[in-house]
């Protein structure tokens, strides 16, 4: 009965990770990987400020969370003010779009 309960736990995380991934683009924004098994959905403001996601491969998520960390320590408060939010919001944007062209870059020079 046991292994019952594991075989529809296991269906119904499988089914919330569909639903992510058809939500999602199904590719990594910065580099445009699509294996389905390696992304995972980043929150541009952090999970506090704002529900918007974008799809990044594990490499290219855990490179954007560690610029996270020299974020103002603000963005880590609950129900920050909504001008606060959307601070936090563009600073997200913005060091995603600075990924992408890092990215972008090494492919132009380097190939």
């Amino acid at each position: 009965m046991d292994d019952y309960f594991k075989d529809i736990s296991k269906i119904i995380e499988e089914n919330k990770w569909i639903e992510q991934f058809i939500s999602a683009q199904g590719y990594c924004l910065v580099c445009g990987h699509n294996d389905p098994l390696d992304l995972e959905l980043h929150h541009i403001a952090g999970r506090k400020n704002s529900s918007v996601t974008v799809s990044l491969c594990r490499n290219c998520h855990g490179k954007i969370s560690r610029r996270q960390r020299n974020w103002p320590k603000v963005w880590l408060n609950d129900n920050n003010p909504i001008n606060i939010c959307d601070a936090i919001l563009l600073r997200g944007y913005s060091d995603l779009y600075r990924l992408v062209s890092e990215k972008y870059l090494e492919r132009v020079l380097y190939g």
